[in-house]
């Protein structure tokens, strides 16, 4: 089968100039594995990071690839089923299914056909087309588990910086349906987005430091750009037992670039610190991402995804060397807005 693999660890910021196209083995699905062939994926930027062995400053995840055992990067994917693990229940050949494969296995979702423990995935909806499907996994994981921890009830002001990105425009959208008033901050080009996708107000953080706009009562903030800045600016504006949440945490673009290990027990102890101190003196900071049971949040996304709520797309691309390699430049730049998507029927 035709696969976007790699041979050898690349080094930061060269993933587009090492991975090529390649022909290799299809997977054998294990015991609780099905497999699927792959109609649609995306390029997350942590695709990027676990594949050059930045993620999180360069905590190590993944297998190292190595010539004659490649690696093929990729985790969001949406597809057809056409096999199954013996311990396989809830799936059966010819469904239509989405989700995630684990950065821990060597055949992610850059191949036509992915072998993906059925944990991960979950029926896609009769009315939801693969390409916006594919860009669902990731996006309504972290989302959803963001919102959560910003224990949202009707009437809650929020502030979500980063408001039109695959997350962000997720959950503006989820906390909106639950009733919820969101303060988009986001660049000039993309207000307008951010206004459909339901905040009551948008904030251009280019034009003026976006803090100084907000007078009222701000329940919760969910950053989802990262670093010093935006965590001053959003504890400035939340009330005492307000809560901030970060995806990120302290470090803009942290799987840019290696920080070593002892930046990295640098950045993990200011997170500890950051936590603890908040129990005692709000408001509070929280540190999310999809956890231990977001294989089953993914049967809330098809629900969500259902009723239309569907990340922004900023672009869809062919499955092809070349086309690939541009767009992973472009996200490793981080200059789209928005999912890239991947049709891996072109």
């Amino acid at each position: 089968m035709r696969a976007l693999a790699l041979t050898r660890r690349p080094a930061p910021g060269t993933l587009a100039d090492s991975i090529g196209m390649s022909e290799i083995a299809e997977p054998r699905p294990g015991f609780r594995d099905v497999l699927v062939r792959v109609l649609a994926s995306t390029i997350n930027i942590d695709d990027i990071h676990v594949a050059e062995g930045t993620f999180y400053g360069g905590i190590p995840i993944g297998p190292r690839p190595r010539p004659g055992r490649p690696v093929t990067p990729g985790s969001d994917l949406s597809g057809v089923v056409i096999g199954a693990g013996k311990g396989v229940r809830s799936l059966h050949a010819g469904d239509a299914v989405f989700g995630v494969q684990i950065p821990f296995r060597s055949k992610g979702a850059w191949a036509e056909i992915c072998a993906i423990d059925e944990r991960w995935l979950t029926p896609k909806p009769d009315n939801v087309p693969f390409p916006c499907a594919a860009a669902c996994g990731i996006s309504g994981l972290v989302a959803l588990s963001a919102i959560r921890a910003l224990k949202l009830r009707r009437g809650s002001r929020i502030v979500v910086v980063g408001a039109t990105g695959g997350i962000g425009g997720m959950a503006v959208q989820f906390a909106t349906r639950a009733g919820a008033e969101v303060i988009g901050v986001c660049g000039p080009a993309h207000v307008d987005r951010a206004y459909q996708l339901g905040c009551s107000l948008v904030l251009d953080y280019k034009t003026q430091p976006w803090e100084r706009e907000i007078s009222t009562h701000i329940d919760g903030v969910l950053d989802l750009v990262g670093g010093g800045d935006v965590e001053h600016a959003g504890r400035s504006v939340l009330d005492r037992d307000g809560i901030f949440v970060t995806v990120v945490g302290p470090e803009r673009f942290i799987g840019d670039r290696p920080l070593g290990w002892t930046g990295i027990v640098r950045v993990l102890a200011t997170v500890g610190w950051r936590i603890v101190k908040s129990r005692f003196r709000g408001p509070r900071y929280v540190l999310t991402g999809p956890g231990a049971g977001a294989g089953r949040d993914l049967r809330k996304v098809a629900e969500a995804a259902a009723t239309g709520i569907l990340p922004p797309i900023d672009s869809t691309v062919p499955f092809a060397l070349q086309p690939m390699r541009q767009a992973l430049r472009r996200a490793a730049e981080h200059r789209n807005n928005g999912r890239i998507v991947v049709d891996m029927t072109r």
